[in-house]
């Protein structure tokens, strides 16, 4: 397809078209599917827009160095929180459709400023606010997220879906509680322990997230704002459920977070 002829707008249209019937596309059209990620971020925009929703922050995912390394990225994909979809503990999800959904817990901060944009700015204690533990329950309105391409992925505003966002665990830069929520949070499905933090290459940095975000904001001419929540990418092993009716938990510091879908 010739890009000049990539019309966004009719991406977005299609995709929010799949958002609101829970249908799943096997991928997009060939005359509606973005080759880059600018492409695709052009349509995340517009759908986004089109939602009319209010935007609640940020979300990043594919962030581990394993994670870039294997997808070819030199920074983690970046996707939007619609307010409506930001829910506090104990929420109850009602899908759009009943298909499979993967749940990852993950430390967001709440920015406690506007962040305008400014190359080669990285995250100090005063940009955060809160540190929160969190459950992302990603839905692609793509059979298979990975094999459509992130271009077409990144369209999808990354397959976000949900966030349930815990309290505040403190405001700053905390490198020990950041280790901490590492090594010990684990998450549990109708009682039974699912997963456990990663390590190594497979685990996300929240703060190089952070910093990804500043970053691509600067190419996107986006402030971000004070107030907005942002979700880093997963601490402990993502994991998909095929069905309705789990209650899912985090244990972590003494606290739990939870939702039931």
């Amino acid at each position: 397809m010739n890009s000049s002829l990539f019309v966004h707008q009719r991406t977005a249209a299609l995709l929010l078209q799949h958002w609101r019937s829970g249908e799943l596309l096997t991928e997009l059209p060939a005359s509606l599917k973005p080759e880059t990620l600018t492409q695709g971020y052009d349509s995340q925009d517009q759908l986004f827009a089109a939602a009319a929703g209010p935007r609640a922050g940020w979300k990043l995912g594919v962030g581990s160095p394993a994670a870039m390394r294997a997808a070819n990225l030199s920074r983690p994909l970046v996707g939007q929180l619609e307010a409506q979809r930001c829910h506090p503990d104990g929420v109850h999800i009602q899908l759009p459709a009943v298909t499979p959904v993967t749940i990852e817990c993950e430390v967001a901060f709440v920015l406690g400023r506007d962040i305008a944009p400014q190359a080669g700015r990285v995250p100090v204690s005063e940009d955060i606010r809160a540190t929160c533990v969190t459950f992302e329950v990603v839905r692609s309105r793509f059979v298979d997220r990975k094999a459509v391409g992130w271009p077409s992925f990144v369209a999808d505003n990354v397959g976000f879906e949900a966030l349930v966002i815990g309290n505040s665990l403190g405001a700053g830069i905390d490198i020990p509680l950041l280790a901490t929520l590492a090594e010990t949070t684990e998450v549990y499905v109708d009682g039974e322990l699912r997963a456990r933090g990663l390590t190594g290459d497979a685990a996300t940095d929240p703060l190089v997230s952070l910093a990804h975000l500043y970053a691509h904001a600067v190419e996107r001419g986006q402030t971000l704002k004070a107030g907005d929540v942002v979700t880093t990418g997963a601490m402990c092993q993502p994991f998909d459920l095929d069905a309705t009716g789990h209650k899912v938990s985090a244990r972590f510091l003494g606290q739990t977070l939870s939702l039931t879908l």
